[in-house]
């Protein structure tokens, strides 16, 4: 303790400054911080960050406080172009009044002196911090080096450019995690696999709003030495990069998470004969626990992950297993019930990784469902119960795994798999609930989720809903939507109005209209009908009604994007995500419309075949050298090109070309639709006959 104090910061004595008095608080709404601190003061004045400010960290956590240090000075660059110096303190080292300091509260004269403000130091934690501003001085203060990251990471939100230099507004900050873990996971296994430098970036962005978890889900994408077969070798993610990428996590305080599934989700290993004896059904998707190989075959594969994950969870997975009993469990199934079956796997599994000492994390649909049974489960079990709709309270999938004293880690979501723009008016509510009853009902951690069901989300669409969650789970109890959209522009692009609000509001429209006539739907599945069947034709007839607004939205969305990006400060990348999202928008609502316009003007020729110049002009609204039909063949094999740019940002080639054959099998269907009405044109040509609507796929007659 003496050798502690030796190292105090000789910069203390400009503490005995006496403050302006003229500190007459204001309302703490103000400042656009995400996530929000719990205590907050906002005061008159501010600290001008000068060219020859410095930011000094203490010389005894130099090597640890340096990363913070220098997130900090990347801000203050970006924003003001000034490049700050970093140094480590001695105890010699000159008083600089203009200082920004990173300290230790080991140091008790910064301890003292941020008392002395009304900062106590007490119940903050390993994880919160104390943050103090006036005009002489700027001090961030922890317990620890991740406690000093935050609270920088808050302070990087706070500096504002002001037309002479950047400032710091007169504050005082005391804040700490209402949650331990708050977490994002990542589907890496249903198509998109991103790149090692991609997944930095997420870590990264997601460190700046405090997550502490980040959680790759797995299926058949890491390189197992034991199972070789199960990876794709040409984008496997191997030990070499799951290495690098926990040790760049580790220096931002982010623990990586591996979600190995060893239970349902095996298709891509089952379907291999060589495991034929180990699937409960044919080929099928769920690992049987009848048979001792199953478990021989896990504890293979975490012998693999466990060496390469020196965090404290595994996430054994466990989710939709829908085939159990329906095949070799299915006399076992009969004899106890399907629940135990479910629940003495889960069980066996813990067995067999005991011996890493892990904690052990698994989804919590289908335990739920038996909560009599939940007592057979290992206690130090965490339970993961996860629901992605906008609901009033998620109190039932939470309480039967506090009432049988397992811990909970809940786990809401983005909602954007399976859409061209994920749903955040849905994503945005059932994550605010989910995280206000877990907290309300003692859960250790959140772990927002992404997904990609259908292969084709790109993880850059998602970040507002996982920013939120990164704030809810931050936060204390019930978070306001309104307040993290009005901080949106701030905090995650550095953008002083709400052009990237209203971007994202307008790109919502889409959902809003069909929900408003109950056919809010699989975005991604609409894209891809072919208008041109019977179902298709009726399909696109009845979702009509929100074609103009799904269109207008994306357009004004489109508009703001082209005309603004260079508002955005931060995070700019982000922005070619959504305006992908946005074309995608505009030529689905183009579909919709062109589908019923098309058939109009066919039908409408076909009705008054005797009127040749009437005949030429319908037809010319449907093919021409500008018209519909070419229109949605150009919108199509433009956005082919858009996407894969897109995934190339993000993901290794790996399954892009699964992707890309959608939107070249719909152009090819409105290129066939084009010959065939030049074709039917040409018979009119030389018959005064039209072929009849339905023969070409036109089945909407007015």
């Amino acid at each position: 303790m003496i050798k502690r104090q030796a190292l105090l910061f000789p910069y203390v004595l400009i503490f005995l400054i006496p403050l302006v008095s003229a500190e007459t608080p204001r309302p703490a709404d103000q400042l656009k911080l995400i996530p929000a601190p719990k205590e907050v003061q906002l005061h008159t004045g501010s600290f001008r960050v000068r060219p020859t400010t410095r930011i000094l960290v203490e010389f005894g956590h130099q090597a640890e406080d340096r990363i913070a240090a220098e997130t900090l000075a990347e801000e203050i660059h970006d924003q003001s172009g000034l490049k700050i110096t970093i140094r480590g303190e001695k105890s010699q080292a000159k008083q600089e009044p203009s200082a920004i300091v990173l300290a230790r509260l080991q140091d008790l004269r910064i301890k003292e002196f941020l008392a002395s403000k009304g900062l106590k130091a007490n119940s903050i934690g390993d994880q919160g911090y104390l943050l103090f501003s006036d005009a002489s001085h700027l001090i961030v203060a922890a317990n620890t080096g991740q406690g000093l990251f935050y609270g920088v990471q808050t302070l990087r939100q706070l500096l504002h450019a002001d037309g002479h230099g950047l400032t710091c507004p007169a504050v005082s900050i005391r804040d700490w995690p209402s949650m331990e873990w708050r977490g994002v996971q990542d589907d890496i296994s249903r198509g998109p696999i991103p790149t090692e430098d991609f997944m930095k970036y997420q870590i990264r962005t997601l460190a700046a709003y405090k997550v502490n978890l980040f959680a790759l889900y797995m299926e058949q994408i890491f390189d197992f030495a034991s199972q070789p077969l199960v990876a794709p070798k040409e984008a496997a993610l191997t030990p070499q990069e799951i290495n690098a990428l926990v040790d760049y996590a580790k220096h931002l305080y982010v623990t990586i998470l591996p979600e190995q599934q060893t239970f349902g989700h095996l298709h891509h290993m089952l379907k291999y004969e060589i495991y034929s004896d180990v699937a409960e059904r044919p080929h099928g998707h769920v690992l049987t626990p009848t048979k001792e190989r199953s478990y021989d075959i896990i504890k293979a594969m975490y012998a693999d992950l466990v060496p390469l994950f020196p965090g404290p969870f595994l996430h054994v997975g466990g989710d939709e297993t829908f085939e159990l009993g329906r095949g070799q469990t299915a006399a076992r199934a009969a004899e106890v019930g399907l629940g135990r079956v479910y629940l003495e796997h889960m069980q066996k599994v813990s067995g067999v990784l005991q011996p890493y000492h892990k904690q052990l994390m698994f989804w919590g649909d289908i335990a739920v469902k038996y909560p009599q049974l939940l007592s057979i489960l290992p206690k130090d079990m965490i339970a993961v119960p996860w629901d992605y709709d906008a609901k009033p309270s998620f109190d039932g999938i939470i309480k039967p795994y506090r009432d049988a004293g397992l811990r909970v880690v809940v786990a809401p979501g983005a909602n954007n798999w399976s859409q061209v723009w994920p749903n955040l008016d849905v994503a945005f509510v059932n994550i605010r609930n989910f995280v206000r009853d877990g907290q309300k009902l003692g859960a250790v951690g959140m772990l927002n989720t992404t997904w990609n069901d259908d292969g084709e989300s790109l993880y850059g669409m998602a970040w507002p809903a996982l920013v939120f969650g990164a704030a809810a789970g931050w936060q204390s109890a019930e978070s306001d939507i309104d307040h993290f959209k009005d901080s949106y522009d701030w905090a995650f692009y550095r953008n002083s109005d709400t052009t990237f609000r209203d971007a994202l509001e307008n790109l919502d429209r889409g959902h809003e209209a069909l929900a408003k006539i109950n056919a809010d739907a699989e975005t991604d599945d609409l894209f891809w009908v072919d208008p041109f069947t019977p179902e298709g034709a009726q399909l696109m007839q009845k979702i009509m009604p929100a074609a103009r607004d799904m269109r207008l939205g994306a357009e004004n969305a489109l508009q703001a994007l082209y005309r603004s990006r260079g508002k955005a400060h931060a995070n700019q990348a982000t922005l070619a995500d959504m305006t992908l999202s946005a074309w995608r928008w505009d030529a689905l609502g183009m579909k919709i419309q062109f589908t019923q316009e098309i058939s109009n003007f066919y039908w409408d020729a076909f009705q008054n075949q005797t009127d040749a110049q009437r005949v030429g002009n319908d037809l010319e609204e449907i093919t021409a050298t500008n018209a519909r039909l070419e229109d949605l063949r150009d919108a199509t094999t433009r956005l082919s090109q858009m996407y894969r740019e897109a995934w190339l940002r993000e993901y290794n080639p790996f399954w892009l070309e699964n992707v890309l054959v959608r939107y070249d099998t719909l152009a090819r269907e409105f290129q066939s639709k084009i010959v065939l009405v030049r074709q039917a044109r040409r018979q009119y040509e030389a018959t005064k006959t039209l072929t009849p609507p339905q023969d070409l796929g036109f089945y909407l007659q007015p």
